[in-house]
């Protein structure tokens, strides 16, 4: 009776990894990396171990808000890149997208820029100035990407809505890893 109401979209964008060729494996409850992300009134709803894969991306945490009588339920898509670099807390860095619209609300989305803490390290700048990146935002959603330094050493790149993974969106998502990480040797 449990499995008919549980949320498959878990199961679902394990299976839309592995049509297009990346190797994505369920893992087990209860991981110390389903807390990225994690906050009040939200769950995890697990993690996907992506172990043959040769980007910088190696698990995704999918996490749930339930729907209210105001609002609809969402999903956050985590994406963790682990390092074994050292990010001092004092330096961490916390940017997000910003979608330009031709017109305000209601408007198609013309470009992207990168804002936030960037503690002069220049990813913004480099990832603002990537049109394979912005295309990226502007097809699956906002993004964000920051440094991670509890139980999980490395970054997260953060989207904030469901999305249909394509052979494109992961090719710019572990660009975007791959950015992200070179940007440490400003560290």
């Amino acid at each position: 009776m449990r499995e008919k109401f549980r949320d498959k979209i878990r199961d679902e964008f394990t299976k839309q990894l592995n049509d297009i060729g990346v190797t994505a494996i369920v893992s087990d409850r209860d991981r110390s990396e389903e807390k990225v992300g994690n906050r009040m009134m939200r769950r995890s709803l697990g993690i996907i171990d992506l172990p043959n894969e040769d980007g910088p991306i190696k698990w995704i945490n999918i996490i749930k808000q339930d729907r209210t009588d105001k609002q609809p339920p969402r999903w956050w898509f985590y994406l963790g890149v682990p390092t074994d670099k050292p990010l001092p807390k004092s330096r961490s860095v916390n940017i997000k997208t910003k979608r330009k619209k031709s017109f305000p609300l209601f408007g198609k989305i013309i470009g992207v820029t990168w804002k936030g803490q960037d503690r002069n390290h220049g990813l913004a700048t480099k990832l603002s100035n990537d049109t394979e990146t912005d295309n990226l935002a502007i097809g699956v959603g906002n993004i964000r990407v920051q440094t991670l330094h509890d139980e999980f050493s490395g970054w997260s790149i953060e989207i904030d809505r469901k999305f249909n993974l394509t052979r494109e969106n992961w090719k710019s998502l572990k660009r975007v890893a791959k950015i992200s990480i070179d940007s440490i040797v400003y560290f």
